[in-house]
């Protein structure tokens, strides 16, 4: 659950972002729906943005675009809802919804009543600056607001109106750092789209018509052009974030958020029963199979033998056959070699040999020159010059060719890496780490050889009780992870940390640094705690008896 920054302040801003990163990155596959329905509207806006801008259309032309823009916006909201509804449903749990023909025609038609005035009222409160953040939240949250159960008898619009009401500072923080991110994205996308060509062109000789455009570059299409593809990079992310929203608003008169997580706990539960249920059944069948008298006596198998004196005439008969009467000629000696001895003969052969391959491995290197060259400018399929320009060259160094060729060599070191990087991932996933000898342990512990088990399954006490065991048990590997998880429960119940799945080690140390407030003792005795525990549980470092005990000694002082 995320941290709250006070009373009635709702989740923080950064933490519910974060949170939003980790839920669509987990369902990629809801993104589908989001660019079915925003991509066509977007790519039909650039492209009437273009046609107005560079033509003089006709009124009817103009008329008919507007007409089309104003149907695939309504298709865009409902995409969007779509893609919404879905990743709302994942966060509660369950599947997303299974929309039909009749269910996007009617939620076309519900958005085009609830968004429409948006186009007007969002840039307007953007012009005056104070009532934006109200205004975008009201109609972000009602693209992400459920339908309302039969039991309730207020619309999406009074509940978009209560959401737009709610937690106003982090609505406006997360809006700021929004901003800044839309920003960022759209200054980068102009700088590649500008420089990426002028680059190739420099340094590959890739000639293409937007190195040749110049500042003309920046017209307002292009700028259009860029403004829509950063739309289309952020605005996932702002949809979830608003959802979330939605979902934690919504939680604090329902409790889905705690319901959540006793279902997941009871579902742990329910799958422990059935192992114990299944282990049982199992060893019952074992002692069945097992148990004398219990199972028919099985007919033993039947061995056939030939004797040997049989399978050697039969041997003897077949290798006396045509096929197995080798009459072939040896080769012809050359002459001169009949009298050289069997090592000299040897090593003439090796050499030759190796002589073979330099020369076939020079060739090879020949044909990589060639091949090169002839991508450079000045090569076979370059432009011609005259034999006096080629003479004056001989003597001149060519530095442009020089570049464009570390540039190639650059790029195949790249892909080198990335190669290396890849199967070394691939081996890393491939290969199942051995599983370590732990200590027996009772019923409802958790199971430090366990790579999903998380913080939150014991409190700080139950976790160094734990590692007294294995340190009793002589498992300094798993009394390390024990004292580690132990660590992240403390600090949780200190209120510095808030435990969740999705997060990493070092998302735990980025959450500590901002939470501590200054508190650089505190980071850097997790910090060391943290690389200490990941060198011996994902590294190759044995864990030694004087670390564990001394980490055990410090978290038993309360530190």
């Amino acid at each position: 659950m995320a941290r709250t920054d006070g009373k009635n302040a709702g989740p923080a801003a950064a933490d519910l972002i974060e949170e939003a990163v980790h839920l669509l990155r987990r369902n990629l596959r809801e993104l589908v729906w989001y660019y079915a329905g925003t991509g066509p509207f977007v790519v039909a806006l650039l492209y009437f943005w273009a046609f107005v801008a560079w033509f003089a259309p006709l009124d009817g032309e103009i008329a008919a675009g507007a007409l089309l823009l104003a149907v695939l916006f309504g298709w865009m909201k409902a995409g969007q809802r779509r893609f919404a509804l879905g990743l709302l449903g994942r966060r509660l749990g369950g599947e997303p919804p299974r929309w039909t023909a009749g269910r996007w025609l009617a939620e076309m038609a519900a958005q085009f009543r609830l968004q429409t005035p948006g186009i007007l009222l969002v840039p307007l409160a953007a012009a005056f600056g104070v009532p934006l953040g109200w205004v975008y939240c009201y109609y972000q949250s009602a693209t992400a607001i459920p339908p309302p159960k039969d039991g309730d008898s207020r619309s999406v619009r009074e509940l978009a109106w209560e959401q737009m009401q709610l937690w106003p500072v982090q609505n406006h923080l997360a809006l700021s750092i929004f901003v800044v991110l839309w920003l960022m994205v759209f200054l980068n996308l102009a700088v590649a789209f500008y420089a990426v060509p002028a680059l190739a062109t420099q340094w590959l000789g890739i000639k293409t018509i937007f190195a040749f455009s110049g500042w003309s570059l920046l017209n307002s299409t292009f700028l259009a052009l860029v403004a829509g593809l950063t739309h289309l990079s952020v605005d996932p992310l702002i949809k979830t974030f608003y959802l979330l929203r939605v979902f934690h608003g919504g939680a604090r008169r329902t409790g889905a958020d705690i319901r959540l997580i006793l279902g997941r706990e009871q579902t742990l539960r329910r799958r422990g029963a059935h192992g114990a249920m299944g282990a049982a059944l199992l060893l019952l069948g074992v002692l069945w199979l097992g148990a004398p008298g219990m199972r028919a006596a099985e007919p033993a198998p039947v061995v056939q033998t030939v004797p040997a004196p049989v399978l050697d005439r039969a041997l003897d008969r077949v290798l006396g056959e045509s096929e197995f009467r080798w009459r072939l000629r040896p080769l012809p000696t050359p002459p001169g070699k009949g009298k050289e001895g069997m090592l000299k003969g040897f090593v003439r052969s090796t050499l030759a040999v190796a002589g073979q391959m330099i020369r076939t491995v020079g060739h090879w290197v020949n044909s990589v020159r060639e091949w090169a060259s002839d991508l450079l400018p000045g090569g076979k399929g370059g432009d011609s010059r005259g034999d006096a320009a080629k003479a004056g060259a001989r003597h001149s160094f060519d530095w442009m060719a020089t570049l464009q060729l570390g540039a190639y060599l650059l790029l195949m070191v790249v892909a080198g890496l990335l190669i290396f990087v890849t199967w070394k991932v691939w081996r890393h996933n491939r290969v199942p780490r051995p599983a370590a000898a732990a200590a027996p342990l009772p019923a409802g512990v958790p199971d430090l050889r366990d790579e999903k088990v998380e913080a939150s399954r014991l409190p700080a006490d139950g976790w160094l009780d734990l590692a007294r065991r294995q340190v009793t048990a002589g498992e300094w590997r798993l009394a390390l992870r024990a004292l580690f998880l132990a660590t992240l429960a403390r600090h949780a119940q200190e209120g510095w940390l808030s435990l969740a799945k999705f997060k990493t080690n070092l998302d735990y140390e980025t959450e500590l640094r901002r939470r501590t407030r200054g508190r650089v003792a505190v980071v850097d005795q997790f910090r060391d705690r943290r690389c200490r525990y990941e060198e011996v549980w994902y590294g190759t470092v044995p864990a030694s008896d004087a670390l564990v005990r001394d980490w055990l000694r410090k978290m038993e002082g309360i530190e």
